[in-house]
């Protein structure tokens, strides 16, 4: 799945790379809506529905598939496995201009950012008005367990980082600190100590010290 004012055409040296690799295989790059425009004018919770249509529709991935998600596309993907139960998802691979307006109703069924922007200077706005990310990270004060189960059926949940995004440890669940430009560590954040989706489970084969460690080392 394409990132943000990106369309499935991006994505084809990368699936045919993936087709050279591996004689044989299907692969499929999918395209919600009016390409790029609705990759951006178009609310995320809508285009993982999209997104999740088409996967249900095409006979080849009956008997399970993988995901590749890139950038805004790893979010669509991640939140398509939370949302719907799949016959069978291998792994899904991760790689992650807001105003102060970005939790107005509109503006988050309006733009497809707006949805997965989490704004550690408004933290209060986030949690009560975010209608995306407050949900497939299972910040609701009353969790979902069907979205902590269903990724747990994954064999690998893997995060990657690009030196572009900021910070670059939010594909890593870590995020900037409230109010400062500081990221908090791992153990710091909630996702990891309340174990919102899953991340310390020994089924993901979480090492709390070798993520400490290699947070360091960043």
């Amino acid at each position: 799945m394409h990132g943000i004012v990106a369309t499935a055409e991006d994505m084809d040296e990368l699936t045919g790379w993936i087709r050279e690799t591996y004689p044989g295989i299907y692969v499929r790059s999918i395209e919600i809506g009016n390409e790029s425009q609705d990759s951006l004018f178009m609310p995320m919770i809508k285009e993982v529905e999209l997104f999740c249509q088409q996967i249900f529709v095409d006979d080849n991935w009956k008997d399970g598939f993988n995901l590749l998600g890139f950038s805004e596309g790893s979010l669509i993907t991640r939140a398509a496995v939370q949302r719907r139960s799949f016959p069978k998802v291998y792994s899904s691979e991760l790689c992650e201009f807001v105003t102060k307006y970005v939790y107005i109703d509109y503006v988050q069924k309006l733009i497809s950012f707006a949805g997965y922007w989490r704004d550690h200077y408004q933290l209060g706005d986030y949690y009560a008005k975010s209608q995306f990310a407050i949900d497939i990270n299972n910040e609701r004060k009353r969790r979902n367990e069907t979205y902590r189960q269903n990724l747990l059926k994954l064999n690998a949940f893997v995060m990657t980082y690009s030196d572009i995004d900021t910070p670059r440890q939010s594909d890593w669940f870590m995020s900037y600190a409230p109010n400062l430009l500081k990221v908090q560590l791992w153990n710091d954040s909630r996702e990891f100590p309340e174990d919102l989706v899953e991340l310390m489970s020994k089924s993901l084969n979480l090492n709390p010290t070798e993520a400490s460690k290699n947070e360091r080392e960043l």
